[in-house]
Formats: structure tokens, sequence, C-alpha cells
């Protein structure tokens, strides 16, 4: 009887220990698609901020707060132009206004282009594709951005 009850035990044991690795595993890949879905691009443009690079982001809002977005987005890949993709959402959105030395709310959809840190050229409240065709013509943000890259 002691023989089965130390058997039941460390069949409890080895379930146990089963469902744990499966917790862990669950949570790391849970952690991985939040940070590639938050994380990138807002980690991008703070390091090219502190390290004053020169770059185009596209200051946007995941939700339905901004109809025109995914055409913003859409024409951006287009024109061929390179840019960061930053969530207004996200927590380090007053770091990097700061940074950008912006005393103001962004009206979105927004393309700002920066140059050694500091904003050159922007566009916000982008309500159609011709303005947004007009300003990335007009400052030849698709050659600035790849030329940065």
């Amino acid at each position: 009887m002691y023989q089965r009850q130390n058997e039941e035990v460390q069949e409890l044991k080895k379930k146990m220990i089963l469902c744990g690795v499966v917790f862990v595993f669950v949570m790391v890949l849970g952690l991985l698609l939040v940070f590639n879905r938050f994380g990138n691009d807002v980690d991008e443009v703070l390091q090219a901020l502190y390290q004053k690079e020169s770059f185009v982001v596209f200051f946007q809002n995941d939700s339905d707060k901004c109809p025109n977005c995914s055409m913003v987005e859409d024409t951006l890949n287009e024109l061929g132009v390179s840019y960061y993709r930053f969530d207004v959402k996200v927590s380090s959105y007053d770091e990097v206004l700061q940074k950008l030395k912006i005393d103001y709310d962004i009206t979105l959809p927004a393309v700002y282009v920066i140059e050694d840190g500091e904003v050159r050229y922007n566009l916000t409240n982008i309500n159609d594709k011709d303005s947004l065709v007009s300003f990335v013509r007009n400052n030849d943000v698709a050659e600035f951005s790849n030329q940065s890259e």
C-alpha cells in the first residue's frame, strides 16, 4: 500500500512539473507577443532619439479613434518610406514628446521627419492621401528615410 501511494505521489509530482513547464512556456510566448506588438518600434524610436539619429516616425493609434491611420500607413508603404510606427497609447509617449521638444498634443495620424534627433518636418491630422503624397514628395521624405538606414 505504501508503494502505491509513493507511485501516486511521484505521478502527481510529474504532472505538476509538466504543468509548470507548460505555464512558463505560455507566459514567455505571451510576453514575446506583447513586446513584439507594442515594444519594438517604441524602443527603437527612443534609442534613435538618444543617439540623435535621423529617421521618420509615424504616430498612430491602433484603436478606432484613428480612421485615417491605415490609409497613411498604406500610402507611406506605397511611396517607399521607411519609418517607425509609434502607438501613442504606450507609456513612453510623453518621454518621446519631451525628447523631441514637442509641448503640444499631436493630432493623429502624424508623420514626423527627425534629423539628428530633432524635428525637421511634420504633417499632422492627415485627412487625405493627396496631402500626404505632397508632403512626402515636396520634402523628399522617401529619399531621406532610405538614406538614414
